[in-house]
């Protein structure tokens, strides 16, 4: 079953619902005429509402279009960064092979020295010192989830070979050895009320659309109703602009 785009709908009737709002009440300010009013408000909300409806969605598919293999590489890179050093060990020496052997800090496969510093940062130049300072035979590979360019610049110097997490997800997803279960996946998801509360938290939307309001409403009960038709028509083009845009 196709899961409900709530945040979609809720936007798309709110852009709607300003475009009624400021037609109904300027057709019905200018006419003197309620029904013409209702009749242009409603086209307003429809074609408005549709607009809405196909800028938001585009921008959602755009959002979507990241394969599964980019969402999967992201997972892994915080999975590897949250994980304990041992467990990286083990994992990087069944897929380096057989013959690799762990030894402190390191990896050792075909005479070369393999570090892991996964983490949410990337790699600074400290870090490659580190590996530079550490005394062993061989070549060194330093395995992370992304590089600074001075941190590559100083490892190229020292003839020490950076593989990012495009290399690791490859390798990992080859020998079949991605995580069953991302770290990620197990935090708790929020309940559908914290996620309408978050999707509703722009500052600017709430007392905008509410100030406006008001405003097209007392447009109907005082002598001089084009200021606050102006003045609440801009502030529901702006909590629309608020909502949709943000």
């Amino acid at each position: 079953m196709k899961r409900l785009n709530l945040p979609l709908i809720l936007d798309t009737i709110f852009a709607a619902l300003c475009a009624f709002l400021l037609f109904f009440t300027a057709i019905r300010y200018y006419t003197k005429n309620a029904v013409l009013g209702l009749i242009f408000g409603g086209c307003a909300a429809v074609l408005f509402g549709s607009l809405a409806f196909l800028y938001i969605s585009g921008k959602q598919n755009k959002s979507l279009i990241l394969s599964k293999d980019e969402k999967q590489k992201k997972l892994l890179a915080l999975h590897l960064s949250l994980s304990r050093d041992e467990d990286i060990k083990n994992l990087f020496k069944k897929n380096l092979g057989e013959d690799a052997k762990i030894r402190g800090k390191r990896v050792i496969f075909g005479g070369v020295s393999n570090f892991f510093n996964f983490k949410m940062q990337p790699l600074s130049e400290d870090d490659v010192a580190r590996v530079i300072k550490f005394k062993c035979d061989g070549e060194k590979k330093i395995y992370c989830v992304k590089c600074s360019t001075e941190a590559a610049v100083l490892a190229s110097n020292f003839s020490i070979e950076i593989v990012g997490i495009d290399d690791v997800f490859s390798s990992l997803k080859k020998n079949e050895l991605l995580p069953e279960k991302y770290v990620y996946e197990e935090a708790k998801k929020p309940n559908l009320f914290k996620r309408i509360k978050t999707r509703f938290s722009r500052k600017l939307c709430a007392p905008l659309f509410w100030s406006g309001a008001a405003l097209l409403a007392l447009s109907y009960f005082t002598f001089f109703p084009i200021y606050y038709i102006v003045s609440g028509g801009i502030m529901i083009i702006l909590s629309a602009v608020a909502l949709v845009f943000n």
